[in-house]
């Protein structure tokens, strides 16, 4: 077993955790999650999504009342997250929603 050091809590000893990497995916959606503009973002793309395939940034750009810097921060969170998968074509980023990963977050959270 894997130990994990969490230092977001100050404690610096190892934990013996059950499920690590369960564990590890739903903490590091749930941070991905604490912000509100992150959780417009992923309402957003994800009815995109459905109307057509992804979303370009310069259609979040001109959807938010906010700066494309701080919204490619709050993207970034959600990719690294795996919440987004990004394909680039050209000068374009283009996202959306990974269903499998928001699906395990919602497993685990219901198995809870």
């Amino acid at each position: 077993m894997i130990c994990v050091y969490i230092y977001l809590m100050r404690i610096r000893k190892p934990l013996n955790i059950e499920n690590e990497d369960d564990t590890l995916l739903m903490a590091q959606i749930a941070n991905a999650l604490s912000h509100p503009v992150r959780i417009a973002l992923l309402n957003y793309v994800k009815s995109k999504n459905t109307v057509r395939n992804d979303v370009c940034n310069k259609d979040l750009v001109a959807h938010f009342p906010y700066s494309q810097s701080s919204l490619s921060q709050h993207v970034k969170k959600l990719v690294d997250a795996q919440l987004f998968t990004v394909e680039y074509k050209d000068k374009y980023s283009f996202y959306s929603v990974n269903k499998d990963t928001l699906n395990r977050y919602i497993e685990l959270l219901q198995s809870l």
